[in-house]
């Protein structure tokens, strides 16, 4: 009896169950020779199953937690050298192929185009090399989406002779347009996997991009598709990229196209993506949008100012609707003006809500459940999409600040107008009999009153917001210690100085040749 037992043992490695199940059933494995001999969801499971399996063919992909698929495959190849290696890879993770490569990997294949002809192939003729079957695999096609990958993630324009054969077969029409999209968000807020998105964006350009030549490049949380056309087709390009960014943002809801204005040469193509990058910051302010074409992004406008004094004013004053729409005025100015990119936008929007919390905290209000949400508040703005969901987060805490401040003892108002009043009155005399008269209190009960809410003597607040405003003015070298102390209520330059180094441990003519250290050191 002739035992039949398959020449060609497998082990797949790779954390994604989906892709691991895919191969498996991806032919009738036995018509082969070939027997998938073993699964592993990450190196460290792979090496523990590996004696026990003994394959001839490891397919392992390169990013996987616990173990990744370099250091799995550098400690394989040292105990196990003859067993030939094929890496999974995305077509952004090929910088890792080229790394994992030093330690013996055989050849690699791109999950997204992973074929079971391919794939049989490639595995016949690695063990053929082991002496177990005489086959030879088939010669790499040309590759322009990897190729173009690989050109636009170095850090060199060289060794890319765009006009040689390969490319003018690839590309033969006249002109070339360019969509762009970031898939950080993408990935942060769904399921999806860099080779699933890669996935479903070339099957989406098969389905619309057909009419004309492509390629659909991914780079590191980017994706990019070039069309290549003549001029006759350029309308119908316009209507094939539309349908296709569309059904992207349908597909995938997270991911919002900008459009290149048209080119004529694919020298070109590097200089076009670093513009598109620096639009695509611009995006956020397109909601509802699946493509936006770059001629409606304004990429250099002036930076729109927060006035922080004015806001901080009005946290102090518990006016908390007056902040509110101090902030919705800049935001609207902002919008209409597309002032910012998305991290500069999304920054500010977190330190206007830092600065509200820190305020507030100082005047030792309860946010205890608003900072319990704080990260995972600064965590929804920098998971914003787009300008609604942005501005929705910034209401939402807006609304919650407001519910506190009503919930909060009515006696405390009394202390933020005290607050207030300081502040906008520290250059002047300020007595306390005269402020206790003003906010119609005992003389003796405001001082008992602000210790007990603040754990500070009135007097030694009002020197902390003096001391605070002199040392921003001597940042100013124009203006002399005697003008500083004049400016900020202290009527005597010795007891100024008195006060200033028992707040800051250094005298003003000190504190002042510091800042000048430090800028002269920058």
């Amino acid at each position: 009896m002739i035992e039949n037992s398959a020449a060609y043992r497998v082990m797949i490695v790779d954390d994604e169950s989906i892709l691991r199940t895919g191969i498996m059933h991806l032919c009738n494995w036995s018509e082969y020779s070939i027997e998938i001999v073993a699964q592993a969801s990450n190196g460290q499971e792979a090496l523990e199953l590996i004696d026990k399996a003994r394959p001839h063919v490891v397919i392992t992909d390169i990013v996987m937690p616990v173990m990744d698929g370099v250091e799995f495959t550098k400690l394989m190849r040292k105990q196990h050298p003859d067993i030939k290696v094929i890496v999974l890879s995305s077509y952004s993770e090929f910088d890792y192929v080229r790394e994992v490569f030093k330690y013996g990997v055989n050849d690699y294949l791109l999950k997204p185009k992973v074929s079971a002809t391919e794939l049989i192939s490639l595995i016949q003729s690695l063990c053929g090399e082991m002496g177990t079957g005489p086959l030879t695999a088939n010669p790499r096609e040309f590759d322009a989406a990897l190729k173009l990958g690989q050109y636009l993630s170095a850090d060199t324009n060289a060794n890319f002779n765009y006009d040689s054969q390969p490319w003018r077969d690839t590309f033969p029409g006249e002109h070339y347009r360019m969509v762009k999209a970031s898939t950080s968000i993408l990935l942060s807020r769904t399921q999806y996997t860099q080779a699933q998105i890669e996935q479903v964006l070339i099957g989406l350009a098969q389905d619309h991009l057909s009419g004309c030549n492509y390629a659909c490049i991914f780079l590191k949380n980017e994706c990019l598709v070039l069309v290549n056309y003549d001029t006759n087709q350029s309308g119908h390009v316009a209507v094939f990229l539309d349908a296709f960014t569309r059904n992207a943002m349908k597909s995938l809801s997270f991911i919002k196209f900008v459009l290149s204005q048209e080119f004529d040469s694919l020298g070109q193509l590097h200089a076009q993506h670093e513009w598109l990058t620096g639009c695509m910051g611009k995006l956020i302010y397109f909601p509802g949008q699946h493509c936006v074409g770059e001629h409606e992004i304004k990429r250099d406008t002036d930076k729109v100012l927060f006035d922080q004094a004015q806001f901080t004013s009005s946290i102090r004053s518990l006016a908390i609707a007056d902040a509110a729409e101090q902030c919705q005025t800049l935001l609207d100015h902002i919008r209409a003006t597309q002032a910012y990119d998305e991290y500069s936008l999304k920054r500010l929007c977190q330190n206007i809500i830092y600065s509200a919390m820190s305020t507030l905290e100082q005047m030792k209000q309860p946010l205890s459940e608003l900072n319990s949400s704080k990260l995972k508040l600064f965590k929804r703005i920098d998971l914003a999409f787009d300008w609604n969901e942005l501005e929705t987060v910034y209401c939402e805490f807006m609304d919650n600040l407001k519910a506190v401040i009503r919930q909060a003892d009515p006696q405390s108002k009394i202390l933020h107008q005290i607050y207030e009043y300081v502040n906008q009155n520290y250059a002047g005399e300020i007595s306390l009999s005269e402020l206790a008269d003003k906010f119609h209190l005992n003389y003796s009960y405001l001082s008992t009153y602000f210790k007990q809410r603040t754990n500070e003597n009135l007097t030694s607040y009002i020197n902390r917001v003096r001391i605070d405003k002199a040392k921003e003015l001597l940042r100013n070298p124009d203006l002399s210690v005697s003008h500083i102390s004049q400016l900020t209520g202290f009527s005597d330059h010795n007891y100024f100085s008195k006060v200033f180094k028992k707040v800051t441990g250094m005298t003003p003519v000190e504190h002042r040749n510091h800042i000048l250290a430090m800028r002269s050191g920058e």
